[in-house]
């Protein structure tokens, strides 16, 4: 007797729930990657002056976006004898959030990685000194001898009415561009740096008749930062200032590697009312990986 057998139609039901069960497991997969939890450090990249201390924080978020509490976060430090981090392990507070103390302890950079079991992310960290005393200053001009371009490095400030002026208009009273420069013999990589100048009132004497005296308004407060490019010849722009009145900081957006830094387009803060004609600097320092001997 021949027996026939009606042939199943389809797919079987075994190769169904396979295909059913991988399906299921890409979903999963694809739902972890796209809405999964989330850690961030700020701030990234950062910098820490030599034998000096800063804090880093550590942030993680579920999916939609909400702190994570009493989660379990480590650090560690690549070069351990660059930069330290401490503590190894925090835990997470009601806004996510766990602070890290970062110390810089030689001069260089080094990476530290922060991970919870599941989640794990880097920040590169330099640890910076002030290189301006070992630049060659220069400027456009204004003030020379005792008030000349090598009063900006010569590591006096405010206190010691120390400071090089920028001439910001010509004779006749027209607007000239200005600058101030720093020349370094070898290849340095810059990550920020200060200026020290006066806010919008005169400083450094009583009245006019003493030689140091500031009038009102010789405040640096614009500029354009520069840097030489690689080829020695072109000048790149990172970025500008504002209005800015009394000392201030200025992080570059990115370590530059350079011989050189300027400042172009000197001139005084709007809102400063005054002779704004000779903008004053006291010092300025210019913070880099390399240590200044």
């Amino acid at each position: 007797m021949i027996i026939l057998r009606n042939e199943p139609r389809g797919i079987p039901m075994i190769h169904r729930y396979r295909y059913l069960f991988i399906a299921f497991v890409f979903i999963c997969v694809f739902c972890q990657t796209t809405f999964s939890n989330s850690m961030s450090v700020s701030p990234n990249p950062l910098s820490v002056d030599f034998k000096k201390t800063v804090t880093a924080t550590a942030k993680i978020f579920n999916a939609q976006g909400l702190p994570l509490n009493n989660v379990a976060v480590m650090a560690v430090s690549s070069k351990e004898d660059i930069v330290a981090v401490a503590p190894v392990k925090g835990v997470t507070n009601s806004q996510g959030e766990f602070v890290f103390t970062v110390t810089g302890i030689f001069h260089g950079s080094a990476k530290v990685t922060f991970s919870t079991d599941i989640l794990s992310t880097s920040l590169t960290v330099a640890v910076v000194s002030n290189i301006a005393p070992c630049a060659t200053a220069s400027s456009s001009g204004g003030g020379r001898d005792g008030f000349g371009p090598e009063m900006m490095n010569d590591g006096k400030e405010q206190e010691d009415c120390s400071y090089h002026w920028i001439r910001t208009r010509d004779a006749i009273g027209q607007k000239k561009q200005a600058w101030i420069r720093f020349d370094w013999d070898d290849i340095v990589t810059i990550t920020k740096m200060i200026i020290q100048t006066t806010d919008c009132q005169g400083s450094c004497g009583d009245n006019s008749d003493e030689p140091f005296y500031i009038d009102p308004g010789r405040n640096l407060g614009s500029g354009s930062v520069q840097y030489l490019g690689v080829d020695g010849i072109a000048w790149i722009t990172d970025s500008e200032f504002v209005n800015k009145t009394g000392d201030f900081e200025y992080s570059f957006t990115k370590p530059i590697s350079t011989r050189a830094i300027r400042i172009r387009k000197i001139s005084p803060a709007v809102k400063c009312k005054g002779q704004q004609s000779n903008p004053v600097i006291f010092e300025w320092r210019v913070y880099g990986t390399t240590s200044c001997r």
